[in-house]
């Protein structure tokens, strides 16, 4: 039988291996305590064989190539924002609630990145500022917004309820990871019914419909 010609190391899903190895390797030991070796190892990949050079340049195109992969998932996963509305406003917060937290946890060792070398790489930050909390921030405060509008009555402060809004979640999942436990022994479940609670008395306080809307028979 004629053996293979293709060659294992050169496939898509060795590229998302490296990626997925180096931005744990990132987030726990920073950019200059990584090195190439190490993350053709946890890759999976020979250490020191020069695998990793077949997709890329070398570790820096690696770092940005993790962002960018970060960036274009997110973008993806936000494609479910425009399923909304589903006409029943608790349905709606806890599809954002469930996709945000689930976003937040792949984004942790990122952000741990972040955290420890930003400054090294202030371009990358500021991508990621914008990808990350910016464009999405923004989109709350127009869904707030247009359920304002859609109600007829007078729109809140949306910047500023948006943050309210979703940075308890950002640190929820920030606490989690940090101490490698949920705080105060809340689990997830438990967090995004409060979360929603709390939400739906935020906006009916500001006047937005909460009940479901109904089908005209």
């Amino acid at each position: 039988m004629a053996r293979s010609s293709v060659d294992p190391t050169r496939g898509e899903g060795t590229r998302v291996r490296i990626l997925d190895a180096a931005m744990a390797l990132f987030a726990e030991h920073g950019y200059q305590g990584t090195t190439v070796g190490d993350i053709e190892q946890v890759a999976g990949l020979a250490p020191r064989s020069g695998a990793l050079y077949q997709h890329f340049k070398g570790k820096e195109e690696v770092l940005r190539a993790c962002v960018e992969k970060h960036v274009e998932e997110l973008d993806r996963m936000q494609d479910a924002m425009e399923m909304l509305p589903l006409g029943d406003l608790r349905a709606e917060l806890l599809l954002m609630g469930r996709w945000n937290l689930a976003d937040l946890a792949r984004r942790q060792p990122l952000y741990r990145f972040l955290w420890k070398e930003g400054d090294r790489f202030p371009d990358l930050r500021d991508r990621l500022g914008e990808a990350f909390v910016e464009k999405p921030l923004r989109r709350v405060a127009e869904w707030l917004r247009e359920h304002a509008a859609a109600a007829g009555v007078p729109e809140p402060d949306c910047e500023a309820l948006t943050l309210v809004i979703v940075q308890s979640m950002t640190a929820y999942r920030s606490l989690e990871s940090l101490y490698d436990h949920p705080p105060l022994g809340v689990d997830e479940e438990r967090f995004l019914n409060a979360w929603v609670e709390t939400c739906l008395a935020l906006v009916e306080r500001a006047g937005i419909e909460v009940a479901p809307t109904k089908t005209p028979a």
